[in-house]
């Protein structure tokens, strides 16, 4: 199956909905999949890398910090994603790379402002159909 995230349309939202054959592929998609809801990732390299580490209570929480540190590098730090790989992950604690560069403003574009990741309609989990699965709520 490998790993992949897609959009989908929610009222004045955007959701975003991934696949994965490990919870770590899992969470790598999503934050990829946020990443572009923020910003273009045509032409951002990997010059740089930065570690995010988070622990939390569950599976849900660990998921929503994670994508909040996430975007926090791009929003706050304006440090744009190339890629995101994560090393561990376990329903408490996730620890990745992100890799990619300073925003500059001759080459990149933002596309679009995320308010808030959200916890409404928020799944995540196995698959039943082997793998694993999320959907979650941007607030845009």
């Amino acid at each position: 199956m490998g790993k992949r995230c897609e959009t989908f349309d929610h009222t004045a939202d955007v959701g975003l909905d991934a696949r994965a054959d490990t919870l770590e592929e899992l969470l790598e998609a999503l934050a990829q999949g946020l990443a572009g809801v923020i910003h273009d990732p045509a032409g951002v390299q990997g010059r740089e890398t930065r570690g995010l580490r988070l622990e939390a209570d569950d599976l849900e929480t660990l998921t929503v910090d994670f994508l909040w540190g996430v975007k926090d590098l791009i929003e706050a730090d304006l440090f744009l994603v190339r890629e995101v790989r994560v090393l561990r992950a376990d329903e408490g604690e996730v620890a990745a790379e992100v890799s990619g560069e300073p925003y500059d403003e001759a080459r990149h574009t933002f596309v679009g402002e995320v308010k808030a990741v959200t916890y409404h309609q928020l799944e995540v989990g196995q698959d039943p159909e082997g793998g694993w699965r999320a959907r979650v709520i941007l607030d845009l």
